[in-house]
């Protein structure tokens, strides 16, 4: 019994010694990673000082240019390009990635008259980059760099230069691309932001290149996804259910609703097919001669065609009506929008 007492409290020692190895080890790494977060947000701000007006000459020519931005960079680069060439696409200005290599090889046909090629490449050496320059020379486009060496043969060659300058690297090494990538990166940001707000780049527009996104979808209007008049039965009052019927059941997108208007074009009731069923099933056929006016739902709000998806999510919510009569601005209605068009299944 007193070996095993022993043990246990040899175990329990033991135990308090490596928890209290690992809390050290591990206060150590958090410190070096603000470390590193605070080499990197200081090589931002010697960037945001080092700038000049080389960015608007580049801004300039991208708002200017009647080709496309080619982005293009080796390893590291290449995927920073990748990033920068997405964000100016969806802020409106057109904009591609091309590999080195591979344009050496045949894709080079990818580059035409008027083109921008933007390249990344922070020893201002990179072979590839250089035979790429070289060979696009024969054609009028505009070739701009972003470089930590702004007396490298790249920059030489360039029309435009935006120089990081020379940057240590984060890594305890000195050598993975760390900070330069993380200062060329935003230096694209500010680029592309530049350029969309020169352009007068709209909440409008960015819902138009984000139709998937949850952002540009939220900024879309009610009338985009609004089933139009065309697409929906439109009865009178005094039009009998078994014409509503047939209307719904023949229409040419089964929304399963006919919307009754009024004498001055305004909507006084909706009428579901559902409803109309449940007189069948019940086996009181002599009511499809009723007019629909006995039976529509009377809509208690409406919606306007230039309100945001992200107000009408907000009214459905709020009132917990289906569908819901949309008007124009002279106050005419123009369609119906359904909750399932606006509001995702999760936040049903």
């Amino acid at each position: 019994m007193e070996i095993v007492t022993r043990k246990r409290l040899s175990c329990t020692w033991q135990d308090t010694e490596i928890n209290t190895g690992c809390r050290d080890n591990e206060v150590l790494m958090l410190d070096r990673a603000r470390t590193i977060l605070r080499q990197e947000a200081a090589a931002l701000e010697d960037l945001s000082n080092r700038i000049d007006q080389r960015i608007c000459k580049l801004a300039n020519y991208i708002l200017t240019l009647s080709g496309v931005v080619i982005v293009c960079g080796i390893g590291k680069s290449r995927l920073v390009g990748e990033k920068i060439s997405a964000t100016l696409a969806s802020t409106g200005t057109r904009s591609i990635t091309l590999d080195p290599v591979d344009a050496l090889h045949g894709d080079l046909g990818r580059v035409r008259p008027g083109d921008l090629i933007l390249a990344l490449s922070n020893s201002g050496e990179t072979a590839e980059i250089m035979q790429l320059t070289c060979a696009v020379r024969q054609l009028p486009v505009i070739v701009a760099l972003v470089t930590g060496r702004a007396s490298s043969p790249l920059a030489r060659a360039a029309d435009v230069v935006l120089d990081i300058g020379s940057i240590e690297e984060a890594c305890a090494l000195g050598l993975a691309p760390t900070t330069s990538t993380t200062a060329m990166l935003a230096l694209g940001d500010a680029l592309a932001l530049l350029v969309q707000e020169r352009r007068g780049f709209s909440r409008h527009d960015f819902a138009r290149l984000h139709p998937g996104g949850s952002l540009g979808r939220g900024m879309m209007r009610v009338r985009e996804v609004m089933w139009p008049l065309e697409s929906i039965p439109v009865l009178r009052p005094n039009t009998p259910l078994s014409i509503a019927l047939l209307s719904i059941c023949g229409a040419s997108r089964r929304t399963g609703v006919a919307a009754i208007v009024g004498d001055r074009g305004k909507v006084t009731g909706l009428l579901t097919g559902e409803a109309i069923g449940r007189l069948v099933e019940s086996g009181a056929a002599h009511d499809l001669s009723d007019p629909v006016e006995r039976h529509m739902l009377h809509p208690t709000t409406w919606i306007s065609g230039q309100a945001s998806l992200d107000e009408a999510v907000q009214l459905f919510h709020r009132d917990g009506i289906d569908p819901v009569p949309v008007y124009d601005e002279q106050e005419s209605f123009i369609g119906l929008i359904f909750r399932q068009d606006v509001v995702r299944p999760s936040e049903r």
